[in-house]
């Protein structure tokens, strides 16, 4: 069986440099030497081969030899036709010759127009609603900055743009949602009933990446009367002893004597950890226990003015004075847990509570809620995790996940540097359903 014509050739020199022919263009090969311009073309044919799916035949030519070979997605190199000239055919030797058809000795006579054609105005063509409109300018792909597609970006001077991989075209879409604008000021509450877990690394997790993200500033506020721990998750618990940070507490006390309306004035309470600005929790149990629904609703109303998302570390007892303050000023509730068994029935029962108490007051609440279960990896592997995924999807509007990571599990500060990149997808996954819900 004759070998396919080629569909890509490649054209070394001795010093290294060369050409690559593409189907949509040629592009320069540059390197130190003909063999680092062969591996160079390797790897480039072979990244050509996964985009496009399927083998590709390839013509190569390079002083030492000739060949045509099939390049595999998967690097395997078969050579197709081992003895080929030394340069391809020109196209004008391999085109067939077209031969005009014999004109007839008498050629027959055709029909004349009549002498007058009668003038008639010009059709107006209305185009159909639904006809597509199309670019007359080839759209400029995007420059790939992950993956193999932008080490070929690099490698190649940017003469060979492949465009984003999948994955980072999904990340891209992530952020797009995430960056997307809020109207007027939002507010997302992380709650449990009876004692839950990570809440507290779930909003410094989500903060951080709102923060990362969004446009705008993104203020945390650690509501919890036990002594939140926000703040050494943040700054670290060596760098909270050290500053002493002021807390919600030491606003309340400001705002009893004035109104702040300004951000200077209102930076003196709160603390920032990358973009992310938060407010520290009062850390003396006997004092943080005081807070009410007054006092919260007196810092949301300031804050508002200059933070047009935030984010609302509560507490474990839906009975505290401060709680109906939280919940009737936010829009967002996500309820944290881990993958226990305990942890999975807490997330049931405040579901639950939030669509029944009160004669429903929380219901839409509970039904926009979303819940993030985070792998402690103190789970036993006997859990049946797809059955919790479905009995608290039927109660909320989604159910994320965040895997085991160490930079979270030790209980300090958390940057998100230090996460793993499935832990920062998590939580950018996280954030783009939030802000859609929002």
């Amino acid at each position: 069986m004759t070998a396919p014509t080629p569909t890509v050739s490649v054209s070394l020199n001795a010093d290294g440099h060369g050409m690559m022919q593409l189907p949509d263009g040629a592009y320069p090969i540059s390197a130190a030497s003909l063999s680092q311009a062969r591996d160079t073309a390797t790897d480039l044919l072979t990244q050509f081969a996964r985009e496009v799916g399927h083998p590709v035949q390839v013509y190569a030519t390079d002083p030492e030899l000739s060949l045509t070979m099939t390049v595999y997605p998967d690097g395997r190199i078969e050579q197709t036709h081992p003895e080929m000239p030394a340069t391809p055919p020109r196209v004008a030797d391999t085109m067939p010759v077209p031969v005009e058809d014999p004109q007839p000795e008498n050629p027959p006579v055709l029909p004349q127009p009549p002498a007058e054609v009668p003038q008639t105005a010009p059709s107006t063509v209305t185009p159909h609603e639904d006809a597509p409109t199309r670019s007359f300018v080839t759209e400029t792909k995007a420059v790939p900055q992950e993956g193999m597609q932008a080490t070929i970006y690099k490698l190649t001077g940017g003469a060979i743009n492949l465009g984003p991989g999948g994955r980072e075209t999904y990340r891209r879409s992530l952020r797009d949602r995430v960056s997307k604008p809020i109207e007027g000021t939002r507010n997302v509450t992380m709650m449990c009933l009876k004692g839950g877990i990570s809440k507290t690394s779930t909003t410094v997790g989500l903060g951080l990446t709102f923060a990362d993200v969004r446009p705008d500033s993104v203020l945390a506020i650690d509501a919890n009367p036990d002594a939140g721990d926000l703040a050494d998750r943040l700054l670290g618990h060596d760098q909270v002893e050290q500053v002493s940070p002021r807390t919600i507490t030491d606003l309340v006390g400001a705002l009893a004597t004035r109104p702040i309306n300004d951000l200077t004035e209102l930076n003196r309470f709160t603390q920032t950890s990358g973009r992310l600005h938060f407010l520290a929790g009062e850390q003396d149990p006997a004092v943080s226990e005081s807070l009410t629904a007054d006092e919260y609703a007196q810092v949301r109303a300031t804050t508002d003015k200059f933070y047009p998302l935030t984010l609302t570390d509560c507490g474990t007892g839906v009975t505290h004075p401060a709680m109906k303050g939280i919940l009737e000023r936010t829009q967002q509730i996500v309820v944290a847990s881990g993958w226990a068994v305990t942890g999975a029935k807490r997330a049931e029962r405040t579901l639950r509570w939030l669509h029944d108490a009160h004669d429903g007051q929380y219901r839409d609440l509970a039904r926009n809620a979303v819940v993030v279960l985070t792998d402690t990896g103190a789970s036993s592997k006997s859990v049946q995790k797809d059955t919790i995924i479905d009995t608290l999807g039927g109660l909320c509007r989604a159910v994320h996940t965040v895997p085991f990571d160490k930079a979270v599990a030790r209980g300090d500060l958390i940057a998100l540097d230090d996460l793993q990149q499935a832990t920062r997808q998590a939580y950018l996954e996280l954030a783009a359903t939030l802000i859609d819900a929002l």
